[in-house]
């Protein structure tokens, strides 16, 4: 937690069932886990706005005005950004994100609020110990770097992990303690791409990124082409439509359209969409949907659903029943290790 005294706003940021903190010039708004997202009517700082933009800016040790207008900063549990007033139009805008050492999926919540069946949360413990690659998808604030979190428990302890962020928000060593991993920041110094070309040359079983974005997705695919295994998260309004983002990532090279989904098909195995609905009654989170990529041997690119959050685990394809260390029981058959 940061040492920096937030006065009024400490209640908000000691309040674990309160994940984000954001104040937009006029209001302050909150993300509660059970509540939901409101504004917090009876907030008064008990400083000016601008006063404490000033001292957090002189806490972060960064210039704060009209040439210089955010201020960024994060601590291991907290990330916090400004905006200033000359380039916001209701004022200083200051946005707190908490990202704290801590696993908050726990499977008997998952399955009493219904964010997914116990015979999915099976699976997908299957799929991580049967080394599948995973990319989990939803809008902002779904909740996936948390499912990514609760997937990384899964992880054999003798398996090493590389974490590779911009906001250390996985935390992958303090929820899996005495697991074996290193975790990599980037910054203006050292990119996406430098940190998945390092991690190469440091025995990694598995890569875990915050988040793919960009042009990394190249060395991305030629590292798990190499063996190394993948879980990160992605932004897509559907599981179906993560191949297609992911190519759409590509910058030009003289590849076609078609061996590039190709590739992504043979590197990716899973897609999983989460969302959440807020309202006055609170956040509701779930896993909407399962999605298996194959790249067959007849060279053609096919989706499975495997999961819908209306319909349950659907029959898995023989292809993933191999990938697999059993076959979940409504599938039928267990296959023999």
């Amino acid at each position: 937690m940061m040492t920096f005294d937030f006065r009024s706003l400490t209640p908000y940021i000691n309040d674990d069932l309160i994940t984000d903190i954001n104040y937009n010039g006029r209001e302050l708004w909150l993300d509660h886990l059970d509540k939901g997202r409101f504004v917090d009517e009876g907030f008064i700082m008990d400083e000016s706005v601008e006063k404490f933009c000033y001292r957090f800016a002189n806490y972060a040790n960064v210039p704060f005005n009209v040439a210089n207008p955010i201020v960024e900063s994060e601590s291991e549990a907290i990330r916090i950004s400004i905006i200033h007033e000359s380039v916001a139009k209701s004022g200083y805008s200051i946005s707190i994100r908490k990202t704290p050492a801590v696993l908050r999926l726990k499977r008997s919540d998952m399955t009493k609020k219904h964010y997914a069946s116990s015979e999915l949360l099976d699976l997908l413990e299957q799929l991580v110990k049967s080394h599948c690659n995973i990319l989990v998808c939803g809008l902002p604030g779904a909740g996936k770097t948390e499912l990514v979190k609760y997937l990384t428990t899964f992880i054999p302890s003798n398996e090493r992990v590389i974490t590779i962020e911009d906001t250390l928000e996985i935390h992958y060593a303090n929820i899996n303690t005495h697991k074996d991993s290193v975790e990599l920041k980037v910054n203006q110094h050292f990119s996406y791409v430098d940190a998945i070309k390092a991690s190469l040359r440091q025995r990694p079983n598995w890569l875990l990124l915050s988040e793919v974005r960009s042009h990394e997705v190249v060395q991305l695919l030629e590292a798990v082409s190499t063996g190394a295994k993948l879980i990160s998260t992605i932004h897509a309004d559907t599981a179906t439509n993560i191949p297609s983002r992911l190519l759409h990532m590509f910058p030009g090279v003289e590849l076609s359209n078609k061996m590039i989904l190709e590739s992504i098909y043979e590197s990716i195995d899973i897609g999983i969409h989460v969302s959440s609905n807020i309202t006055d009654n609170g956040i509701t989170r779930q896993i909407n949907e399962v999605i298996y990529y194959e790249y067959t041997s007849n060279m053609e690119t096919k989706q499975y659903v495997i999961y819908t959050s209306n319909e349950g685990i659907k029959q898995i394809p023989e292809s993933l029943q191999k990938k697999l260390s059993f076959t979940p029981k409504k599938v039928g058959r267990k296959k023999k290790c």
